[in-house]
């Protein structure tokens, strides 16, 4: 599966949120509806709410079997247990300090060990999880001009 480049075309491969906006931002449900659970290979503490295990990751449905097949890729490289943290699938918003809306919203994006790998940040991200996303596809924000570590996307060009 190759990952959408541009406007255009992830608004061509994930559906077009805007007819399901609502006067006041939010989304509606029907939207929401497009989003499946992908389970996760073991469950990883919320990077927000530590207490709580995470099982599974929200993101579009067009994208749940790529996404299945990145976790057993890291799982199977050994690479599952460098991450201490989920930090977040879908979510509907806005990118950072932006209007446009965030590949989260989407359910095109994940993010992981949030704490070590901020916005603006180095981070430490692993570089064996990192080339398993890529070769997926996936871009990786820690390579962007603003780096974001934690987070990647099955989209390039936005």
């Amino acid at each position: 599966m190759r990952a959408p480049c541009g406007i255009i075309e992830i608004t061509e491969f994930y559906g077009d949120p805007a007819p399901f906006v609502r006067d006041d931002g939010t989304v509606s449900s029907m939207w929401e509806d497009r989003m499946v659970k992908v389970p996760f290979p073991r469950p990883l503490p919320l990077g927000w709410r530590p207490i709580v295990a995470a099982t599974g990751a929200r993101v579009n449905r067009v994208i749940a079997q790529e996404v299945e097949r990145v976790f057993r890729a890291l799982d199977k490289a050994g690479l599952w247990d460098h991450f201490e943290t989920f930090d977040g699938g879908y979510t509907w918003r806005p990118m950072r300090g932006s209007r446009k809306l965030s590949m989260h919203g989407f359910g095109g994006a994940l993010d992981f060990n949030a704490g070590t790998n901020r916005l603006g940040e180095k981070g430490d991200m692993d570089s064996g999880v990192v080339a398993v996303f890529e070769n997926f596809g996936w871009t990786w924000g820690g390579e962007w001009t603003r780096p974001d570590p934690m987070h990647f996307a099955f989209a390039r060009g936005y």
